[in-house]
């Protein structure tokens, strides 16, 4: 990892560890042993199909980060994204050449928030194309679907007292 990924890191989890940070529809964790490994929760997108819905992912930085750009991934099914496959927007690692530098963790985030409650149909690798219908089931079932998976189960053990539901 370059200087330039360190010093962006510690002040990204500077900013995320303040008591009073918050971010609606979104819990982000880095994973501790692997700096390059972030998770995160989407939840509370009220007034969607996704509404009631918690879903878990993770981040993928490179070790050139912010320089380059990070891989997105769900792996709670969700009728938007294939699960277990990288996403590809423009700022994602699929489309280096429109990365910039002053994004961060949480705004590319808040673009794949964007990206999920599109109401339109968008084409691309990872992208889903679903019933509202199926989103709505995929919601409800999503939270007894993510306390059975052991990445969730072994990330978020301290799920119930983050006071998300």
């Amino acid at each position: 990892m370059t200087s330039i990924f360190n010093k962006r890191i510690k002040n990204e989890l500077k900013l995320y560890s303040k008591e009073n940070f918050t971010f609606p529809n979104l819990y982000i964790r880095v994973n501790e042993n692997n700096l390059q490994e972030w998770f995160f929760i989407v939840y509370d997108l009220k007034d969607t199909s996704f509404e009631g819905g918690y879903y878990f992912g993770k981040i993928l930085l490179q070790s050139t980060y912010p320089l380059k750009p990070a891989d997105f991934i769900f792996i709670t099914p969700n009728g938007r994204f294939e699960t277990n496959k990288k996403i590809c927007t423009s700022f994602s690692g699929f489309h280096p050449e429109s990365h910039t530098s002053t994004w961060n963790i949480l705004t590319m985030m808040q673009g794949i928030i964007s990206f999920m409650t599109d109401k339109e149909n968008i084409d691309g690798i990872g992208f889903l194309n679903t019933t509202e219908e199926e989103k709505k089931k995929l919601a409800e079932k999503s939270l007894d679907w993510n306390k059975s998976n052991d990445l969730f189960k072994n990330i978020f053990q301290d799920f119930d007292k983050l006071n998300l539901i």
